[in-house]
């Protein structure tokens, strides 16, 4: 995990160790998440896997730090003015990154399904036969059956 910014470590300190501990995880998990923005974009995939393994256990510590805290709300309350805002301040970051993010991914999903939906609909439109009028005169050789003493028979059954 990397270290706090200066400016919030200075106005966390005499914080609780595990408020501490979840702002740190929230600027990296906001660090991640846009570095994944910029992995995907430049088409970087070989690095994304151990990005993504990074990311998930950031999620992971930060909801089980969130629950903590969630469990014991006195905990920010207590805390000093520039503490709270601090904390704010890097739940907004996280949240703008979380968004972008998000919206990035949503793009890029969608522009691969959109790719995969065009090349299945080419290669039916080519590899089915196609729906439409036939010239009946001609119809025993369209399936490569040709034979120029066979021709089309018609039968009337209101005899």
């Amino acid at each position: 995990m990397s270290p706090i910014d200066k400016k919030v470590a200075r106005a966390l300190e005499g914080a609780p160790k595990l408020v501490i501990a979840t702002v740190a995880l929230m600027e990296e998990l906001s660090r991640v998440l846009i570095a994944e923005i910029d992995i995907v974009t430049k088409r970087k995939m070989s690095e994304h896997p151990a990005l993504l393994k990074h990311k998930q256990r950031l999620a992971v510590d930060y909801r089980s730090n969130m629950k903590v805290i969630a469990a014991q709300p006195e905990i920010l309350k207590n805390l000093p003015e520039a503490a709270k805002a601090a904390v704010k301040a890097m739940a907004e970051r996280l949240a703008a990154a979380v968004d972008a993010n998000a919206t990035m991914l949503r793009a890029a999903v969608s522009a691969t399904r959109q790719l995969i939906q065009n090349v299945m609909a080419m290669v039916k439109s080519e590899a089915l036969p196609r729906q439409s009028y036939r010239n009946h005169a001609k119809a025993h050789m369209e399936l490569g059956h040709y034979s120029p003493t066979c021709r089309p028979v018609a039968v009337s059954r209101t005899v």
